[in-house]
């Protein structure tokens, strides 16, 4: 199902603006261009990139390290990034329920998510922080059954990874003790109290660490903190005009959970089989508040965008397919596997896997997306070397999709500022005389590409 609905996208062009973004600077840290503490964009847009934490980052460089700088290195590990969640959310499952022959269901619940296969081929740097979020609430649950302080230290390192991949998102599960006091009594008030100190202490201690050990940690925290964390708590880089937009956005991506769930529990109304989802209620409560408390904070700054929830989300899934399992452990019991109809759902199964692997390599080389803009930096790719500097109007410069494409694909920085080799005209601006310097290469819609005489 799930690379099913990713299919058209997995292998064609054209991604997210920030995606597209997050893999030029990756793909640039590969190939020896920006530092870990100091990540290099274009030569004219953000030479130093502190828009965003830089470990994701980093860890994307090295798949393009080992694999090459193939636009579809991003794609891997985009996709495997959510993979690796899902992957946490059977481990999550099997320590809540004591088993994983449900876990598909919270599984399904997750991908069915149009944000989740959104961004499992759109880059975001969300998708690593999750990874980092889902693990330190899979040790912390190990640490009670275990009753062992050093799986809760693992936890809140897993938090500080988080927040070195994507920002202080990462702190979530810094709830999570006292919703499992507050729903379950499953741990003492104390161990609440100790437990939250640990996880926090662990968190912020290496950051501390870094900055006061390293002059570029330290240019890195005080560059980001300043025009990414003070900027969007002020409003002073608000994106949308209500506080609730990222609400709307977990409702419109739930509806599909909500739609499941809901014809779920009328079937065990009309059955009078409720009593069954019962058993795992207060659980479901301890992760769904653990997903609002990804999802609230974010309104109170007026700069959201609906991936902001992909965090939250595996919590959300879980918490809505615990009520669920004792219902979906009974159907299961009842499936005959040896079955004749059984072997021919496997079959069936195997040929649509194969089915969606093969549509989505005849995608290969079209464009999903951005069509225009990559029509256009795909015609002037013919035409300019790559690593080069060409001029480009003033009043196109901020068409930020243009940067990031042509970076992405031929490592080309554009300038408004000084007159280059190249210059990429747009047609419905004033010429400013190009024709005394320029000589015409080529129209592109509404573009013309220029070259210096």
């Amino acid at each position: 199902v799930f690379l099913g609905i990713c299919s058209p996208f997995l292998f064609s062009y054209g991604m997210f603006l920030d995606g597209t973004t997050y893999a030029t600077i990756a793909r640039n840290m590969a190939i020896g261009k920006g530092t870990f503490w100091m990540p290099y964009y274009t030569e004219t847009l953000y030479s130093a990139f502190y828009e965003q934490p830089p470990l994701a980052l980093w860890l994307e460089s090295l798949f393009f390290r080992i694999f090459g700088t193939s636009i579809f290195v991003e794609r891997f590990y985009s996709v495997l990034s959510i993979m690796l969640v899902s992957f946490l959310i059977v481990k999550i499952w099997k320590e809540i329920t004591g088993e994983i022959k449900t876990a598909w269901f919270p599984l399904l619940l997750f991908v069915l998510s149009p944000i989740i296969t959104w961004t499992s081929t759109n880059n975001m740097l969300e998708n690593t922080m999750s990874i980092f979020i889902c693990t330190s609430v899979l040790f912390y649950l190990k640490s009670i059954r275990k009753q062992t302080s050093y799986l809760t230290v693992i936890s809140g390192l897993s938090l500080f990874l988080g927040t070195l991949s994507k920002g202080i998102v990462a702190f979530i599960p810094w709830t999570f003790p006292f919703l499992l006091w507050l729903f379950l009594r499953k741990i003492s008030f104390k161990q609440v109290i100790r437990d939250t100190i640990i996880l926090i202490v662990c968190t912020i201690s290496p950051i501390i660490l870094l900055y006061i050990s390293s002059e570029n940690a330290k240019l890195f925290f005080d560059t980001y903190i300043s025009n990414q964390l003070f900027s969007s708590v002020t409003g002073m880089r608000e994106t949308i005009e209500s506080r609730f937009f990222i609400l709307q956005k977990l409702l419109e991506n739930t509806i599909i959970t909500l739609v499941l769930t809901i014809g779920l529990f009328i079937v065990q109304i009309i059955k009078k089989k409720t009593d069954l989802m019962k058993k795992e209620l207060k659980n479901s409560l301890v992760f769904l508040t653990l997903s609002l408390c990804g999802v609230l904070p974010i309104m109170l700054s007026l700069k959201q965008s609906g991936y902001y929830i992909i965090p939250a989300y595996p919590f959300l899934a879980i918490a809505f397919a615990l009520p669920f399992q004792a219902i979906i452990k009974e159907w299961q019991k009842k499936i005959d596997s040896s079955s004749r109809n059984f072997i021919v759902f496997k079959i069936v199964s195997c040929l649509a896997l194969i089915s969606v692997i093969l549509f989505s390599i005849s995608q290969k080389g079209k464009i999903s997306r951005e069509k225009k803009t990559l029509k256009l930096v795909f015609e002037c790719n013919k035409h300019i070397p790559s690593n080069s500097v060409i001029s480009i109007d003033r009043e196109t410069y901020r068409g930020w999709e243009l940067h990031a494409n042509f970076a992405r694909y031929k490592n080309i920085s554009l300038d408004e500022n000084e007159k280059h080799l190249y210059y990429l005209h747009n047609k419905h601006l004033p010429i400013h005389d190009l024709d005394k310097e320029y000589i015409h290469l080529t129209d592109i819609d509404s573009y013309s590409l220029y070259k210096k005489k």
